[in-house]
């Protein structure tokens, strides 16, 4: 099948991640895999679904499929970081978040996240700093669907500026 039948795939997945179907998101992208073997887009968003079903270890064996076959993919690292946050592996979601944000310095999502570790971690400086770059970046955001949704396991920005004030007034 043509490259249009895995975009659309591509697409019906992450309108099941919106609404919250995961195992049906997980099919879509299996699908799309079985299209195009070698997507790392296509695995990142397979371990967002697996993970979303609470399977961490076979969604890290998906993103790490994602980052092989394109280590320069900053939404791969970024679902990474999620994961290894899940299973409470900080350091390694610390690294994920960083290579994140390194390969996309634009990433707000991934700033976003960063933020919300290093508050876990107690580091609030850092987390005010990557907090106000994820809303300063989220600001330039086109609004709609043309924006990308947002993804499982992310903060709204709206939480993120909420967080800043708290770990703000913490200091």
């Amino acid at each position: 099948m043509e490259d249009t039948g895995v975009e659309q795939l591509l697409a019906e997945g992450d309108r099941l991640l919106r609404s919250g179907d995961f195992a049906a998101a997980e099919a879509a992208f299996a699908r799309a895999l079985a299209l195009a073997p070698d997507s790392a887009v296509t695995y990142s968003k397979l371990g967002a679904a697996l993970a979303q079903q609470g399977r961490l270890d076979e969604a890290l064996d998906a993103l790490s499929r994602a980052v092989a076959l394109q280590p320069t993919y900053a939404p791969a690292y970024n679902n990474l970081g999620n994961v290894y946050r899940e299973k409470g592996m900080v350091e390694q979601a610390l690294a994920a978040y960083r290579r994140a944000v390194e390969l996309d310095p634009d990433y707000w999502l991934a700033h976003q996240n960063l933020g919300a570790l290093y508050r876990r971690m107690g580091r609030f400086d850092d987390a005010v700093r990557h907090f106000k770059i994820a809303h300063r970046l989220s600001l330039r955001r086109p609004p709609g669907p043309s924006a990308g949704p947002a993804r499982p396991g992310c903060l709204p920005v709206v939480v993120a500026v909420v967080a800043l004030a708290a770990a703000v007034a913490l200091r």
